[in-house]
């Protein structure tokens, strides 16, 4: 049975409406303003049931990329005891990949609730949403990074989804730098280079295992000619009795002017599926479309190259890996071409460029 998209109709924009105003002011939130304490620890008071990442994404002007994570236990399991992990991802031009995920005791985090500061062994991140500062020790990778934003810090209104009836599970989600320009200095192999280029920074944080209520999403984020563009699709396994419901978000801004996150308008049509690792499948063409009173937005990606997989796959025992037999979640990660057509009545262009993407799947 395939997934149902939310209408837009008057009727369904009230509710989401109702929904946003509840959820801000039971967060303590301004509509359309970011502040710096909503990138401090939000799960400082629910520590023992919650798994909260810091992500850190720079792409270099040669070529190189480094990912970084804080984080404060798996999402795989937000009732586990704090397990703080610092994931580093080391791309450079010729291809060459490193990923490191060093694990250390709970003793060796801190993360502060006012501002974005955490601190996991030797690594540090510490922000106010305009600029952030990053310090990496990763095996024999030491990194000093400096990101200074350069499109709105933004949360897509409350920021905030729940699932289930009662609202007690959730997934939040905040982005202090849709885009920013990054200057580092990477030593590694005892060789150190000073490098510049563009920079992502995000927050997400829940109190559930995500695969209970989520079959998968598309996440992805580009910055193109003038434009930075943050686009999701989540898909459901089932929710308040609908069946599987597609819950878009979309941000599209033009240097440091938002010009819309209306989330309603937007559609995502797939094709051309071919086989990844794990088992399961990606799309080699995805046309994403909004439209409203204002005009219409698309945007089509394709050729995609996969830079990253990573089995997902839970370790269970006994009736759960009878009940789970069928599964085998994997994270997908893509570059890939990115032609932005835009024709509203205040803006018409048009810019090609790359954008980079993730397909995760839960099932």
């Amino acid at each position: 049975m395939a997934a149902h998209d939310i209408p837009d109709t008057p009727e369904i924009r009230a509710t989401l409406q109702r929904s946003q105003e509840e959820g801000l002011a039971a967060l303590g939130l301004k509509s359309d303003t970011v502040e710096p304490w909503e990138d401090g620890y939000r799960a400082a008071a629910a520590a023992d049931s919650t798994f909260e990442w810091w992500y850190f994404d720079c792409q270099f002007d040669d070529g190189s990329t480094l990912v970084v994570t804080f984080s404060n236990k798996p999402h795989t399991d937000p009732s586990g005891p704090l397990t703080p992990t610092l994931l580093v991802i080391r791309q450079l031009p010729d291809g060459t990949r490193r990923h490191l995920e060093p694990t250390f005791p709970a003793g060796e985090f801190a993360a502060a609730t006012d501002s974005c500061d955490v601190r996991i062994g030797p690594s540090r991140v510490t922000g106010d949403l305009r600029t952030y500062d990053l310090h990496i020790e990763a095996d024999d990778i030491v990194a000093d990074v400096h990101i200074d934003r350069a499109a709105p810090s933004w949360r897509p209104g409350a920021g905030i989804t729940y699932f289930g009836q009662a609202k007690d599970r959730y997934l939040a989600w905040v982005v202090p730098v849709p885009y920013g320009t990054a200057t580092a200095t990477v030593t590694e192999h005892g060789t150190t280079r000073q490098l510049t280029g563009s920079a992502y920074h995000d927050h997400n944080w829940g109190n559930h295992l995500m695969g209970s209520f989520l079959d998968h999403w598309y996440w992805g984020r580009a910055h193109v000619g003038d434009y930075t563009l943050v686009y999701v699709r989540m898909t459901t396994k089932g929710l308040f009795g609908f069946g599987e419901v597609n819950i878009p978000t979309f941000f599209l801004a033009k240097g440091d002017r938002l010009i819309t996150d209306d989330l309603v308008p937007l559609r995502l049509t797939t094709s051309g599926d071919v086989p990844g690792p794990g088992h399961q499948s990606y799309p080699t063409r995805m046309e994403w479309t909004w439209r409203s009173d204002r005009g219409s937005i698309a945007m089509t990606v394709t050729n995609p190259t996969l830079i990253e997989s990573l089995d997902m796959k839970v370790p269970r025992h006994g009736v759960g890996a009878l009940l789970h037999a069928g599964e085998h979640p994997m994270y997908y990660d893509f570059n890939a071409d990115v032609d932005l057509d835009i024709r509203l009545d205040d803006l018409t262009d048009h810019v090609t460029g790359r954008t980079l993407y993730e397909k995760m799947m839960f099932r």
